[in-house]
């Protein structure tokens, strides 16, 4: 079985995400491309039995390449295993998971895919008190008063994704 992991990411942590997918996958005997979309042109997808996409979220959006991506493949996935993971705030936090579902994960696979994806991933993300960017210094205000108010230090990188839980959503992509 052969699968495509293709990611967007802006700060690295969906990029993150996708290699150890790919980690995952290939530990269960699968042969598998990890691509970043932003230097993706073209991509032939007939060749692959399960391809997974994934965005980081920024300002409530994928990245352009991994939307474009979808766009670009939606006949050629119509026929094929996919599925669906994002790297964004909103998982972790109990409140936001439904909205996030919807908004980053179902609105998007009912946009660009022809048929619903074998899964769909909603998995947290890092704050870096020390990241670059005007908008993610912007952001990063916001959430410090939010850690702030749970008594967490905010001096330090804290990473919100649950790499269990990635693993085992992975591994179960194999059985769909």
């Amino acid at each position: 079985m052969k699968a495509l992991v293709v990611y967007g990411t802006r700060y690295g942590t969906a990029a993150e995400i996708a290699e150890e997918i790919a980690k995952v996958l290939e530990v269960e005997h699968l042969d598998v491309d990890l691509v970043n979309a932003k230097g993706l042109k073209n991509c032939d997808v007939s060749s692959y039995d399960l391809l997974v996409v994934g965005s980081g979220i920024k300002m409530g959006k994928w990245t352009n390449e991994s939307l474009n991506f979808l766009k670009k493949n939606k006949d050629g996935l119509s026929n094929k295993k996919v599925a669906l993971f994002v790297s964004c705030g909103a998982a972790s936090d109990e409140k936001t998971i439904p909205e996030g579902q919807e908004k980053y994960l179902d609105k998007v696979a009912m946009e660009n895919l022809t048929n619903p994806p074998i899964a769909t991933g909603l998995f947290g993300s890092v704050y870096d008190p020390h990241a670059k960017g005007l908008m993610i210094k912007f952001v990063n205000r916001f959430i410090k008063k939010e850690m702030e108010k749970q008594g967490k230090d905010t001096s330090q990188r804290v990473d919100y994704r649950d790499w269990d839980e990635i693993r085992e959503w992975t591994k179960n992509l194999l059985t769909k």
